[in-house]
Parts: C-alpha cells; sequence; structure tokens
C-alpha cells in the first residue's frame, strides 16, 4: 500500500509540473466571448478515442444543427475513432490528431484544419501539448472546464459539477449560445453490419439476452470462471438464448466457454463495436459492465442491468441515463486503495433485477 500511494503521489507531481510547465509557454488570456450568435463554426475535440465518451456526445452535432443548419461542425479525433464520426451526417468535417501529439508535432499537425470560430475541450487535466494546441486554433471561444487555464474563456466547470457526462456537452452547447431539446443518444450503426448479425441471429432476434462481461482492465472484467458462473445461472433462472459479446481480444476465451454451454452462443470473428452494437440492439435484455456498452444500450434503449463499483461520483457522471435500466453494485472497498473488481456482485441482484425487467 506505502508503495502505490508513493507512486500516486509521483504522478501528482509530474501532472502538476507538466501543467504548470505548459501554462508558463502556452497560456494567455483571451477576450470573453460577448455574441454567441456570431458563432458559425464549432470544433469539438475528442482526443481520448473512448467509445464511451464519443455515444454519450453524439447528440450534440445534432442538436448544434438543428439551430443553425449554416453552422460549420468539425471533429478532432484519434484516428482509431474516425469511423465513430465520419458517418454522421452532422459533422461536416472530421480531422484526424494523435492521442498523445508530441509537443513538437502539434503546429505541424493543426497547419491545416480551417479556422473555427469555437473549440470545445472538455479535457480536466492539462498539458503543455494541450495549451499550444488552444493557442495554435487560435478561436474566439474555447469551452472547457480545466481550473487556471486562461485559454479557456467560457468555463463550465462550476455548472456541471457532480453532473451526468452528458451535461458537459448540454452546457457547451448552451455557452455558445445554442440550445439543447433532444438528448437521445444516436449511432452510426452500418446496414451492413446491422444485416450480418441479423443473419447470425436467425429465429433468435428480439428473444434472447446478450451480456458484456469485459472493460478495459482486468478488474473492469469477468474472470473466465465468473462469467461461466453468470452464463449457468442465466440459464438456469430463464428460457432466452444468451449471446456472449466479445471483442478481438476476448474472442477466443468467450467462443470457448460459448461452445461448451448449451443455449449460449457467440459471433466468431468480432472485429469491431458495431458488431457489438447490433447485438445490443436486438436483444430482449443487455447485461454490462460499467464500459461503453452501457452508452450503447442507450442509443437504442435496451432494456439493461448494468454493473458498476460502489464509486458514487462515476456512477453519477456515467450511470446508464435512461430507461428502463436497474443499476446492481459490487461490495464496498476495504480500504481506501482497494480496486474491487467489477466481478464481485451479488447474482442473486442480478438474476432478480433481470427478471423484473423482462416482466415489465
Amino acid at each position: 500500500m506505502l508503495k502505490d500511494n508513493t507512486f500516486g503521489r509521483l504522478l501528482k507531481w509530474r501532472e502538476r509540473l507538466s501543467f504548470f510547465i505548459g501554462k508558463w509557454l502556452f497560456d494567455k488570456p483571451i477576450a470573453k466571448l460577448e455574441a454567441a450568435r456570431s458563432i458559425q463554426s464549432i470544433l469539438v475535440v475528442r482526443g481520448d478515442g473512448k467509445i464511451g465518451d464519443s455515444v454519450v456526445s453524439s447528440f450534440l452535432y445534432r442538436e448544434l444543427k438543428s439551430n443553425n443548419q449554416h453552422l460549420s461542425i468539425g471533429v478532432l479525433c484519434t484516428p482509431n475513432s474516425r469511423h465513430l464520426f465520419d458517418a454522421d451526417p452532422h459533422i461536416d468535417k472530421v480531422h484526424c490528431y494523435p492521442k498523445r501529439a508530441k509537443l513538437w508535432q502539434v503546429r505541424s499537425l493543426l497547419s491545416e484544419l480551417p479556422d473555427y470560430d469555437a473549440v470545445v475541450f472538455l479535457a480536466e487535466v492539462f498539458k503543455p501539448r494541450d495549451f499550444l494546441m488552444l493557442r495554435c486554433l487560435n478561436a474566439k471561444a474555447n469551452v472547457g472546464v480545466a481550473d487556471n487555464v486562461a485559454l479557456i474563456n467560457c468555463n463550465i466547470a462550476s455548472k456541471v459539477a457532480g453532473q451526468h457526462s452528458q451535461q458537459y456537452f448540454v452546457e457547451a452547447a448552451k455557452s455558445l449560445g445554442f440550445a439543447v431539446n433532444d438528448f437521445s443518444y444516436h449511432f452510426n450503426l452500418p446496414d451492413v453490419i446491422d444485416e450480418q448479425v441479423l443473419s447470425f441471429l436467425g429465429d433468435k432476434q428480439d428473444h434472447y439476452i446478450a451480456i458484456n462481461a469485459f472493460g478495459n482492465t482486468s478488474k473492469r472484467s469477468f474472470s473466465e470462471a465468473r462469467l461461466r458462473e453468470v452464463l449457468l445461472a442465466l440459464k438456469v433462472r430463464f428460457s432466452y438464448p444468451i449471446v456472449a459479446l466479445a471483442s478481438p481480444v476476448t474472442q477466443k476465451l468467450v467462443s470457448s466457454i460459448s461452445a461448451s454451454i448449451d443455449g449460449v452462443f457467440c459471433l466468431d470473428g468480432t472485429e469491431s463495436i458495431e458488431q457489438n452494437a447490433a447485438l445490443i440492439k436486438h436483444s430482449k435484455l443487455f447485461i454490462s459492465v460499467d464500459t461503453a456498452t452501457v452508452h450503447l444500450a442507450h442509443c437504442f434503449k435496451t432494456p439493461m442491468v448494468a454493473i458498476y463499483r460502489q464509486d458514487p461520483a462515476n456512477f453519477a457522471m456515467w450511470s446508464p441515463n435512461y430507461q428502463p435500466t436497474k443499476a446492481i453494485f459490487t461490495r464496498a472497498a476495504k480500504t481506501r486503495s482497494e480496486e474491487v473488481s467489477i466481478e464481485e456482485f451479488d447474482l442473486d441482484e442480478l438474476l432478480d433485477a433481470a427478471v423484473k425487467l423482462l416482466h415489465n
């Protein structure tokens, strides 16, 4: 524990040093935005490459366009997440930018971008490359939440404290003079992917339970033994087929488990989040750990049981944010430094929540 605490303090010290170096080199005050109606173009920075965050913000582009159909909207994103934005009819231009651009690369990477009146950049922690990015973009309005950054002249931090992550984008739009009336998420699901998944499902369509047991770390995922236990319990409790979601990383494991349990299925050759989105869309009930698939389920209003750690701040920010859903929680951490695995929940509680949603 002492070693972990020391490492954590070193990381925070390095983070603070990086911030102050960036602020000293590149931060400068810019004039406060006086006339929001003068905003005719907006760049939304989605540099984290996270699917869940991109889904949560998906309503923003539609709502901005509904205010002004002539508004030019750009997205600055990582190459691996570009496919999430390319097919959105409300986005005019998608620009690629590395997730961890080197400081010396920033000017050249941004040199080909057109001028934007406003930039929405909601990172809470700034690094030198972030300060330089805003300097290079040179917008009249920079919307953000980071503290003590002079380049951010539309700071919405006080308005979103303790709120769901969606509210960050609602307040960003409002700060630039745009109303938000429709809060529904959107996901671009290609017809060819949907048809492929429907072919795999056959007569199971709309008549199966789907489950995603994997997040982006081992502590946010089920172990093999726990996944088997949950699948078997679902088989005993319900008569529905079960489809276990996979990814290129987990495909071998999930396919092996599915093949060993009668009535459990897995799509072979899972290559994209779009395939899993289609499996969520056509399910009767979806069960998921706290990860991007929770927000994909929101897009399709699929009834869902979502599994979270006992972390009120995280749940407030990343809850499913729609109905019908039920959240269940892991056991509480025994110490402040303990990271509880997402698989440490009461299985009977999960089954009871599933029953209520299926019989609703």
